[in-house]
């Protein structure tokens, strides 16, 4: 009897139609498979025990990688965030996760006023360049740590829509080389004890303030920001927050009330000389303050010169 050689393996039970399921497993693990994404495994109904391990491997390959690509592992950043509680990636500070967007418009679709939350803390969203991908809604960061925004340029122009809402005791958000403009709102909104650190960003073209920041122990450093042509203050400080300008490229200008505007006990550090012109042809003030809010340069011996106050 002459020697034969098994059978070549077929995927079974993968599709209704005969001509798919007669494609040999060797086929789609080394050639079908290496051309899909994520979200097109996933759909997948395979039962094939040989589909079904070459998936895992891709799996622990995708986890590996700590990064989603979108939209060549999944369509939208929605789905993105959605794949991230599926697969229970939990980014850590060692081990942080980035969902990398690529050139062009991306849509968020299907939350209030247009704003995403991000439901994890060690998580990147980095852009092709501030005027190469640009996002068509908000984000909301609700007490995570370590969030990250670079190279984007953010617009929600939802009613009340904020570009970036950041809040909470245990927030912790960095933003670089963004734009955030045209927002129903304020452009990038900090609350409730959140902390930011923004450089080389604009703010500009929003419907209120440019950036605002509320509440006692809410903290922001801005280095090298612009805030422009917003229909509310450039940058508006209040209730006990604290706010600290650095970088010779600030420029605060063009808004159609105020520059700078700090009141209820809040305060706005500008480490820069006083001759800087760091706010300048506002509609209003450049600089205003009262109800104790204070806006003052601090010099390079830790004195400050103080804004003249405002009487009202």
């Amino acid at each position: 009897m002459l020697n034969q050689q098994p059978p070549t393996k077929k995927i079974k039970h993968f599709s209704s139609t005969s001509l798919v399921n007669a494609i040999p497993i060797e086929i789609w693990r080394d050639e079908i498979c290496t051309k899909l994404g994520y979200c097109d495994r996933s759909n997948g109904n395979a039962t094939c025990t040989e589909f079904n391990d070459t998936f895992e491997n891709y799996n622990q390959k995708f986890l590996k990688k700590r990064a989603i690509h979108v939209p060549q592992d999944v369509p939208t950043i929605d789905k993105a965030m959605e794949l991230v509680a599926k697969l229970q990636m939990d980014p850590t500070e060692k081990d942080p996760l980035r969902i990398v967007l690529e050139k062009g418009v991306h849509e968020i679709v299907g939350v209030q006023r247009g704003a995403m939350n991000v439901t994890c803390s060690h998580i990147t969203f980095v852009g092709k360049g501030k005027d190469q991908t640009t996002i068509r809604g908000g984000f909301q960061v609700n007490n995570q740590q370590n969030v990250k925004f670079e190279e984007l340029t953010i617009t929600n122009s939802r009613l009340y829509g904020n570009g970036l809402w950041l809040q909470g005791s245990e927030t912790t958000v960095d933003v670089l080389k963004c734009v955030v403009k045209e927002c129903g709102s304020t452009g990038m909104l900090v609350t409730d004890v959140a902390t930011v650190a923004a450089t080389e960003c604009e703010f500009m073209e929003n419907g209120g303030h440019g950036v605002g920041c509320r509440g006692a122990n809410t903290k922001a450093r801005l280095n090298d920001c612009t805030m422009r042509h917003n229909g509310n203050h450039g940058l508006c400080v209040y209730n006990d927050a604290v706010v600290d300008l650095h970088g010779t490229k600030t420029d605060i200008h063009s808004n159609k009330s105020d520059g700078i505007s700090a009141y209820d006990n809040a305060k706005v550090n500008i480490y820069l000389p006083s001759q800087h012109n760091t706010s300048h042809g506002n509609v209003h003030e450049d600089r205003f303050h009262e109800e104790g809010g204070s806006i003052a340069n601090v010099n390079a011996d830790g004195t400050f010169t103080h804004t003249y106050p405002v009487v009202v």
